[in-house]
């Protein structure tokens, strides 16, 4: 038993509450104390590694040119929220005027994006023209007018500032799954899978691994094998963010069925992507829903504050837990393939929620409807296995579907409660596997990680002989590790397990999930930090003892190594919970001279004379960090070396990079390996399922290759990430030991460091 309230409580909620406040001891759950989100909060419950925003930090030029050669006026306002601009500009043109923007006689008006994200410009002219964004004399977009008037033209350009969590990207994916706009409420949305006609089980429970919200659900099967699931949501709030309002009131008030604190409805579909072929891939299809209004309507909605820690999208809340991949929308404005056939359905895992003790929504009396919804979703894997596999981004379904069968006894589901001692035979205890494996799985990998990761990764170079490494004196193909399916490759992303978990606090990455995580530094923190080689993350008290710490310590983070033309522009934006910043030389080449720029700021630039290494260290700090004792942390830890190599014989400055030119050359043609990227992202390869081609076939190849730059965090963009590591799948393509790797590297981080612009091939890059 949890909460004493559970025993005597038969009266209204808000007695409840007082009893819970004063009565719930169980360390499992919040109290009900102040809460307030520091700007060093770890773990913003879903916000995602890479928000793609479309537009890098820095100075644009923004030109508005007639389409023909004609004198006239134009007006425009720029407005970028995330960057606080807010600003009007006007101009007149001569009927002499030059229409290209390339010309030297122009006139531009400058704006400065301090940091990644989007904006709007929304102009008017009195005859037809055009809205060029340009940075660094390179092209990032155009727009032409719209004709309002004969005499007026108007250029909307709206650039979100997230490409992947917006209301834009929200309705082009309810145009994807509800494309006839049969399912805007609730009811509506129940008709259409049968609802009407009843549900096959109904279950309540709190999601205590989850969000913490009380759980109403239906689920229905139908003849045409589509499963369909809603979900009514209540949360007993205390006061907005407050950890307590995810606790064990929020039960409930489900149980009780206590409209008064009904949040809204969350349903999703699993049929197919084709409502007009009912042959064609199934795939998973969310919904969200307001609370009912005054006619008794939940309307569909596009976005929610889940948490109290700020506004999500959809379907991105969503596909965060449920294996899938976020890309942006295609350049049409249709919502990406990849993306839409990417979510698998997640267990109901009956060891990580709370019931009532007893009666019809105890877990004993609710055990058969679970195991009837987790039988459906393990049978929802097998329709993965039936896809083409040579179709981008296929998802091989053993491991997951083993997890749901060995919960249940097997692949004939004889059990008749969920089991919850199983062992996935990847984590079973071995003579090559440290001791102590099968306690890891359980105490940590099972309740914290197992239920996402399974539905992560590609099928794609899981068996290609490039990415063989011996682990524990094991031969181990890493091309899916992301899946956690075994021990050797959960702790192949040792260095980064430690990042994630103990320096940047993104995972576990929901919000219940990382608060009982971190309940007790001695139990889950410290069992896993004890498998992490060379773990380091650590204060220590006035007796020099070291202990593991909950993230909120400043971390710095940039590239280990550069090689590029002056002036190099540096890039911290990377660096988590920082809130100040020093740059510093600490060796050059003799005789040099140089200087950095804005060396207290996030972004930094160094200017240097004589080509050779220079040696510059980033440190960071908190209000977090300040506030420890000295010598309570190893001060090196928060601070970073970079060694930044200037060569001046190089072909181009970093801000000279354009796709057409630089990078797509590089990604196709073989210039320091025995193969190409493109020799295996492409559609004609013998890697089946790769998610990504790099040939000329891909009609949208720089829209895909963007998709995998992370403009906030240069240095963490995919594209250099997945070639620098052993889970590429393809072996590690960038060797920095390797002169001609690094430089091919640091051509990415230039290009994607000054906006990853396309360049002018309009085949390529569009009008």
């Amino acid at each position: 038993m949890r909460c004493f309230f559970k025993r005597i409580i038969t009266s209204t909620l808000c007695f409840i509450s007082v009893i819970y406040l004063s009565a719930c001891s169980d360390p499992g759950d919040t109290d009900g104390s102040a809460f307030q989100i520091s700007a060093t909060t770890p773990n913003q419950f879903l916000t995602l590694l890479n928000q793609q925003m479309p537009l890098s930090q820095g100075t644009y030029e923004i030109y508005v040119l007639p389409q023909n050669s004609v004198a006239g006026i134009y007006n425009f306002n720029v407005s970028a929220v995330n960057n606080s601009i807010d600003v009007n500009f006007s101009g007149t043109w001569l009927s002499s005027v030059d229409v290209a923007w390339q010309s030297t006689a122009q006139a531009s008006h400058s704006i400065t994006l301090s940091q990644a994200g989007g904006l709007s410009i929304e102009a008017s002219c009195d005859s037809p023209c055009d809205v060029f964004l340009i940075k660094n004399t390179q092209l990032i977009m155009s727009q032409s007018s719209e004709e309002v008037s004969t005499t007026e033209y108007m250029v909307n350009v709206s650039l979100e500032d997230s490409g992947i969590s917006s209301v834009a990207y929200a309705n082009a994916y309810y145009k994807a799954v509800d494309a006839n706009s049969e399912r805007t409420t609730l009811s509506d949305w129940q008709t259409k899978n049968g609802f009407d006609q009843g549900f096959d089980v109904h279950v309540i429970f709190r999601d205590s691994k989850d969000l913490g919200y009380g759980r109403d659900m239906y689920a229905r099967k139908n003849d045409d094998g589509s499963l369909a699931f809603y979900v009514n949501n209540f949360v007993v709030s205390v006061g907005k963010g407050n950890p307590a309002n995810y606790g064990p009131l929020n039960l409930q008030a489900a149980t009780d069925q206590n409209f008064d604190y009904h949040l809204g409805s969350n349903a999703i579909e699993f049929s197919p992507v084709d409502e007009n072929d009912a042959s064609s891939d199934f795939v998973l299809k969310f919904f969200t829903f307001t609370a009912k209004d005054q006619n008794g309507e939940q309307q569909r909605i596009t976005s929610a504050d889940l948490d109290g820690r700020g506004t999500k999208h959809m379907p991105t809340m969503c596909l965060a837990c449920h294996g899938g991949n976020m890309l942006p929308l295609n350049p049409d404005g249709s919502f990406n393939t990849l993306s839409l056939k990417s979510a698998k359905l997640n267990q109901l895992e009956a060891d990580s929620f709370e019931f009532l003790e007893a009666g019809e929504f105890s877990l004993d009396e609710q055990q058969a409807g679970m195991k009837t919804i987790n039988e459906w979703v393990r049978d929802s894997f097998d329709e993965f296995a039936t896809r083409d596999q040579t179709e981008k981004g296929y998802w091989h379904e053993d491991f997951a579907k083993s997890i749901a069968e060995y919960r249940y006894g097997g692949s004939d589901f004889n059990a008749t409660e969920f089991i919850e001692t199983g062992i996935p035979a990847g984590w079973q205890q071995t003579t090559y596997r440290p001791e102590g494996v099968e306690t890891l799985y359980k105490k940590v990998v099972e309740p914290h990680c197992i239920s996402c990761h399974s539905l992560r990764g590609y099928n794609a170079g899981n068996d290609v002989d490039l990415d063989s490494t011996l682990i524990n004196g094991q031969a181990v193909y890493l091309g899916n590790a992301i899946n956690f399916s075994s021990y050797e490759k959960f702790i192949s992303y040792a260095d980064l397990i430690t990042d994630y978990v103990y320096r940047r606090g993104v995972m576990p990455l929901s919000l219940r999930n990382y608060e009982s995580f971190w309940l007790d530094v001695t139990q889950a923190p410290s069992l896993l930090a004890s498998f992490l080689p060379n773990f380091d993350v650590f204060i220590k008290d006035g007796n020099d003892v070291q202990s593991i710490v909950e993230p909120g310590l400043p971390v710095p983070v940039i590239e280990s190594m550069r090689i590029s033309q002056s002036p190099v522009l540096l890039n911290a934006d990377a660096s988590y919970f920082a809130q100040s910043y020093l740059w510093e030389v600490l060796e050059s080449p003799s005789g040099s001279e140089f200087s950095l720029t804005d060396s207290e700021k996030s972004i930094s630039s160094l200017t240097a004379d004589t080509d050779g290494p220079y040696t510059l260290r980033l440190t960071v700090s908190n209000d977090k960090s300040q506030a420890l004792a000295a010598g309570s942390i190893d001060s090196s830890v928060l601070s970073k070396e970079v060694i930044i190599t200037i060569d001046s014989q190089l072909a181009k400055h970093g801000s000279e990079y354009n796709f057409v030119d630089d990078i797509k050359p590089l990604l196709q043609t073989t210039l320091y390996d025995l193969r190409s990227c493109q020799s295996c992202h492409s559609g004609v390869s013998d890697v089946e399922g790769i998610p990504v081609h790099y040939d000329n076939a891909n009609t949208q190849l720089y829209e895909d290759i963007k998709a995998r730059i992370n403009l906030k965090e240069p240095v963490n963009s995919l594209l250099l990430l997945k070639p620098s590591r052993l889970q590429h799948g393809g072996g590690i393509r960038f060797d920095m030991d390797d002169i001609n790797h690094a430089k091919a590297y640091s051509t990415i981080l230039d290009w994607a460091l000054h906006g990853a612009p396309c360049g002018e091939n309009v085949n390529i890059c569009g009008s």
